[in-house]
Parts: C-alpha cells; structure tokens; sequence
C-alpha cells in the first residue's frame, strides 16, 4: 500500500506509461479504489472501480477516443496536505498519414484515497477543443487517402458525443 503522495503519483504515472505502450487500457482502472468517482465536466460521474474500467475500455478502443495515442503530463502540482495532484494533460492523436501532430489539453485533479489508491479523478476541458482536434485530424486523414475513418470521425462530431 502505498501511503507518500510524491511515490503515489510515480507509480500512476509509470503505470499509465506501461498501459498506454501495451494498450491494457483495462488495468487502469486498478489504479482506483473500489468506490472510486471519475468526473469529467459536463457528463456524469462514473462511479466504482468497475464501471471507470467499463468506461476507459469503451472510451479507448472506439472512435474518437481511440485515436488518442499517449498523453504528455506538461505539469503537475503536489498538495501533501489534501493528498491531491494537480496536472496538465496534453492528449496526442496517432498520426493521421502526412506526419502532422493534433492535440488537446485537459487539466486534472487525483485525490488519493486511504487504501493508497486513487479516489476520486476530476477532470476540465473544452470539449470544443477536443471537438476542434478531431476536425483537424479527420481532414488530413482523408487527405492522406484515410476516408473510411475520417469519415468515421467526422460523422461521430456531427452527434453529441460524451467526450468530445
């Protein structure tokens, strides 16, 4: 069990590196408590360890969400007191086919539980930001010959989708 927030975080973010190269996306969830909350603006809570894994693995593996390919922490903040961390995220799209890079940023706060495990995950972003980075890469996609899923995509915009 891991009580230090400062190792805490190490061990997340080692831990998401590892899942994001093996593309495990289920055991992110391992990372919470049982009676964890994920709240992401705008939609509802995901509540309990299940129903965040139920969630990442639908978000991960279906367009759009799956075009994210890593996440660069640009920042983060430690609050020993509170035990919670304060980061910047920078969500990257895999290449579209002419080599050009399409991103958007989110900013999040872990709270890290009792039993060493994350609490509660809360994150902001502009869903238009998100909405925007989509367009972007569907367009050089199709310009790269890539229509079936930048046509996909394009259709997934068109519809109130949850994250973006």
């Amino acid at each position: 069990m891991i009580h230090d927030l400062a190792e805490a975080y190490r061990r997340y973010l080692d831990e998401v590196d590892w899942i994001t190269r093996s593309g495990t996306w289920g055991a992110y969830a391992d990372l919470f408590g049982a009676d964890a909350v994920f709240h992401r603006s705008g939609v509802h809570d995901v509540r309990g360890r299940e129903a965040i894994r139920a969630m990442i693995l639908t978000e991960t593996t279906t367009l759009p969400g799956s075009l994210i390919e890593r996440t660069d922490v640009l920042w983060h903040s430690l609050d020993q007191r509170r035990r919670l961390v304060v980061q910047e995220m920078r969500h990257v799209a895999r290449d579209p086919g002419d080599g050009s890079q399409h991103h958007a940023l989110a900013t999040s706060v872990l709270r890290l539980g009792a039993d060493g495990l994350w609490a509660r995950l809360d994150v902001a972003h502009s869903p238009e930001a998100y909405r925007s980075m989509y367009r972007r890469w569907a367009l050089a996609a199709h310009r790269c010959g890539r229509t079936d899923e930048a046509g996909q995509v394009r259709q997934l915009l068109e519809v109130a989708h949850p994250v973006v």
